[in-house]
């Protein structure tokens, strides 16, 4: 039996969520104590972990920060891989987009310069972005993004390989 590797989820969102929300959420979401986690700002971690022992593990770390553009938020979630046996990348961010009535983009095995874009209500697009240092802005989708009326509908998209 193979064992899965650690692995990272990597994700922007329409909604900016407090740290507080996150813990709760990924705390739920994979099932593990509250000692099993970190979840800091992205600028603040050395800070944050100061005054934690240099040996402690934690089965998921996650970064955040605030962006611009159609998001508000990026983070980033490192998880151990028997958390990613319960929970993959695409329910992960399919939870989050409904838990917090939220637009989530991440990437996984789409062709290169697309994204897969989940909304609330658990549809997936498939999506084309720009980005420019912290703001990220949708110009192209699969299907019409709620609150962004000016994004192009290309349902071609799901035809690049």
């Amino acid at each position: 039996m193979t064992e899965t590797k650690a692995t990272g989820y990597d994700c922007l969102s329409s909604r900016l969520v407090s740290a507080s929300e996150l813990r709760a959420f990924i705390l739920d979401c994979f099932e593990i104590s509250e000692c099993r986690l970190f979840v800091g700002h992205e600028d603040r971690v050395a800070e944050d972990l100061r005054d934690i022992p240099e040996d402690v593990v934690f089965s998921a770390f996650c970064t955040y920060r605030e962006v611009f553009g159609h998001f508000e938020m990026s983070f980033g979630v490192g998880i151990e891989g028997r958390l990613a046996d319960r929970v993959g990348r695409r329910e992960f961010a399919e939870r989050f987009a409904a838990h917090f009535d939220a637009y989530v983009l991440y990437g996984g095995t789409e062709p290169p310069g697309l994204w897969t874009v989940i909304l609330a209500d658990g549809a997936r697009l498939r999506g084309a972005m720009d980005e420019e240092d912290d703001r990220f802005v949708l110009y192209a989708a699969t299907a019409p993004v709620p609150g962004l009326p000016d994004i192009r509908v290309d349902e071609s998209l799901w035809e690049l390989r």
